[in-house]
């Protein structure tokens, strides 16, 4: 478990340093410390000259990020709250209805930073889930915030050594982040990262929110985040849009897209292919029929019988519509629908989408024949 919190003694002496003469360098306000020990300065000093580092980095342009792989961690009411089966979206402000699913808020507005950046979504999930009924959330909340209780989270099998910049999302409660993100940001190491903030809320804004990110992160660099009403959201794309070309974080290139038709039955749906190179190589073996069957209500998948060389690109989560190719298991598959546990044991690589209603699946049998071709 990572932790990064300074001594008081040494903050207190590099905010001295800092401060008491505020047109001097370090160098001359060190001479204000005469009466301490050699070996103790030396201490100081070295604990001072990190502060200034890191306070100097903290306020770094967009233009010095890293432009490595990019993490999106959210934490939503949607997925780590007890919902009855028939909620009404349309009264909780936590819950985005689009169609026949269901998203929580802050979800749906890390869905558009995706589509806009690219990246790996993470969903923040904690192993109790919180009560539907806002009244005693607020009160759990409240007590959280106090005892400085941290809720623990479901393992998850995440790798942030694999990334270097990471978005955090979360509803604003009480004016501050939710104690499960303080939780993530305790339990891993984001001390090389750059991180950026970004929230939902009922009308009141971020409150104190970045402040406790940047703080609790410890992250190299902290760019500015943006506050997005409940209410807008589902209309906020373009506004996170341009909220990311001002931070200075760059759009991912749009793919080239091949039109297919998968076919099951008497059902032709449609969809498109990436333009990559594990998809170009899986299309070479097109019109490719292989043995499905369902899993979990979220997918259908089936063995291949030859073995692609290109596999960058894996991830542990997935988009509704995703046709996947998996090494591990050497299979592809359809993925139609999430879960309350979106994110998958073994790296799947995205190589195209169904484009038709995804609905069609819910309605099939165990097993069946699904052949891909390419559209005429």
């Amino acid at each position: 478990m990572k932790r990064h919190k300074k001594s008081v003694i040494a903050a207190a002496m590099a905010m001295l340093l800092l401060s008491a003469c505020g047109k001097e360098t370090l160098e001359d306000n060190f001479e204000t410390l005469s009466s301490i020990s050699a070996a103790s300065l030396g201490t100081h000093i070295e604990n001072a000259e990190r502060y200034s580092e890191n306070v100097s980095v903290k306020t770094a342009s967009a233009e010095q990020t890293k432009k490595g792989n990019i993490l999106i961690a959210y934490f939503s009411r949607w997925g780590n709250t007890e919902y009855p089966d028939d909620v009404d979206a349309t009264t909780s402000a936590s819950i985005v209805a689009d169609g026949s699913k269901r998203y929580g808020t802050t979800e749906y507005a890390a869905n558009f930073i995706k589509k806009t950046v690219g990246g790996d979504l993470h969903r923040i999930e904690t192993v109790t889930p919180y009560t539907a009924d806002f009244d005693e959330l607020r009160d759990v909340n409240h007590s959280e915030m106090q005892q400085g209780f941290l809720p623990e989270l479901k393992e998850s099998g995440l790798d942030i050594s694999a990334y270097d910049t990471v978005f955090i999302g979360y509803p604003v409660w009480a004016t501050s982040v939710p104690q499960a993100v303080v939780s993530f940001m305790n339990k891993y190491d984001l001390s090389d990262k750059t991180v950026i903030p970004f929230c939902t809320h009922d009308g009141y804004g971020a409150g104190n929110s970045y402040r406790e990110v940047a703080e609790a992160s410890g992250a190299a660099i902290t760019l500015d985040g943006i506050a997005i009403e409940a209410k807008d959201v589902p209309n906020a794309q373009e506004e996170i849009a341009d909220w990311l070309k001002k931070i200075g974080i760059p759009v991912a290139a749009r793919q080239t897209e091949t039109d297919i038709h998968i076919t099951i039955g008497d059902t032709v749906l449609d969809g498109v292919l990436y333009d990559t190179a594990l998809a170009d190589e899986i299309k070479a073996y097109f019109p490719l029929t292989i043995s499905m069957v369902g899993y979990g209500g979220r997918e259908y998948y089936g063995g291949v019988d030859f073995y692609p060389q290109n596999l960058e690109g894996g991830q542990k989560n997935f988009e509704n519509g995703d046709i996947t190719y998996c090494e591990a298991h050497h299979n592809m598959a359809i993925f139609y629908a999430q879960t309350d546990n979106p994110n998958l044991s073994v790296d799947v690589i995205p190589i195209g989408r169904v484009t038709s209603d995804l609905s069609f699946f819910e309605n099939l049998s165990g097993s069946e024949k699904v052949t891909f071709s390419l559209a005429e």
